[in-house]
């Protein structure tokens, strides 16, 4: 069983969880969730690696968002986990928004990086999509979380998906989240420009996309494994944005295939 911990920071505290020996892996969520949606790929890799799951600022049992935040605060919230923990070298699997902060992580805190995998991300956006994502939330207002969870939903899972309970899931813990948190993390994201830095991280890095991502198509992501040097790009047929959670059976191989080739 993993044991909840906190890292104190400036804004507040960061609660993750530390399970199994081994070399380390870092896990971090997409945007709205928390580190539980790792419960199952954790299991298993707990026998072989030691395993850090991590909930963002705003999510989980970390402490909400107050004010401005940025990705690269997020990088550092989990290099104060790290540093807390004597961890270095570790490999860092981030999906959607943990994708992104993982590369701030790399860019930012090299030495704390070994390798990468990054799942549904980005590495940047045109200047014409930056408003329509900063629009997923409104920091200057009141707002409430069942305006937003539809269409949420609609974009991260696909209609057939072969695990509806993830969908329920999903839901609960979206009406869950607090407003301001939610939409203060849209805004970082919304600033999302990692591509022309990613050309000096030099770290082992495998990115994978889903061919039914209708958040991040493959071709965005493609992206960042072209501006990595170690980069390796690869695509799971029909999986959409949580693929990598309601379709584990089609993701975990891949990881685990990169994770044993590091190894070497």
């Amino acid at each position: 069983m993993s044991q909840l911990s906190y890292c104190e920071i400036p804004a507040g505290r960061i609660a993750y969880s530390r399970r199994g020996t081994g070399r380390p892996l870092v896990l971090l969520h997409p945007i709205g969730v928390d580190r539980s949606w790792w419960d199952e790929y954790l299991e298993t890799w707990a026998a072989s690696y030691d395993v850090l799951a991590i909930d963002m600022r705003g999510h989980g049992d970390s402490s909400a968002v107050t004010s401005t935040i940025t990705l690269a605060d997020h990088a550092a919230d989990v290099a104060a986990v790290l540093h807390k923990e004597r961890i270095a070298g570790a490999t860092l699997i981030g999906v959607s928004m943990g994708g992104m902060v993982a590369q701030r992580v790399a860019i930012q805190f090299p030495d704390l990086v070994g390798a990468m995998i990054l799942c549904a991300t980005a590495g940047g956006f045109p200047d014409d999509v930056r408003p329509r994502i900063r629009a997923r939330g409104d920091t200057s207002r009141e707002g409430a979380m069942s305006e937003v969870i539809d269409d949420t939903l609609a974009r991260w899972f696909a209609t057939d998906t072969p695990r509806p309970d993830l969908v329920a899931k999903c839901r609960a813990r979206l009406a869950a989240d607090d407003w301001f948190s939610w939409s203060a993390n849209w805004e970082a994201i919304s600033r999302l420009d990692n591509l022309a830095e990613l050309r000096d991280v030099g770290t082992p890095a495998l990115v994978v996309a889903g061919d039914a991502d209708a958040s991040i198509p493959p071709a965005v992501s493609q992206k960042i494994a072209d501006a990595l040097p170690a980069g390796r790009f690869a695509v799971i047929p029909g999986a959409a944005h949580f693929g990598a959670f309601d379709m584990r059976e089609a993701f975990a191989p891949v990881f685990d295939g990169f994770l044993t080739d590091i190894a070497q």
